[in-house]
């Protein structure tokens, strides 16, 4: 898979990438983001000084439903994006992910999972 940049047009790229991909080769992937988000971000795009900066600090809790949200969304190729609101010079850096994201479980049907994932990036 090529590397992309981390912004509005390479994560719109990759999601293609990975959509276009077989159900056992989007299981890799989403079974990577599972067990090392940050490598695996790491792996499919570009980041830059600041993007790698903020990703090495992520803390666990945060990082792993993060990780948890973005693999469910792909594995079920469910609607995904990335936004990036008008920065405000002075604040934290955030990743927020908004998610309607619905998981169930069926003996008969296995795990399924619905809704959507946006992700916003920016500052507050």
């Amino acid at each position: 898979m090529s590397q992309q940049l981390f912004n509005a047009e390479g994560t719109s790229a990759k999601i293609s990438e990975l959509y276009a991909l077989s159900d056992a080769d989007l299981k890799v992937q989403t079974e990577a983001i599972r067990v090392d988000f940050k490598s695996w971000m790491h792996w499919h795009f570009t980041l830059n000084a600041q993007q790698r900066t903020f990703l090495a600090s992520m803390e666990y809790p945060k990082v792993q439903v993060l990780a948890e949200d973005l693999a469910d969304c792909i594995q079920f190729r469910l609607l995904l994006s990335f936004t990036w609101p008008p920065l405000h010079p002075i604040g934290s850096k955030f990743v927020q992910p908004v998610s309607t994201l619905i998981r169930t479980y069926d003996p008969d049907g296995g795990y399924t999972v619905r809704g959507q994932l946006r992700i916003e990036i920016g500052y507050k």
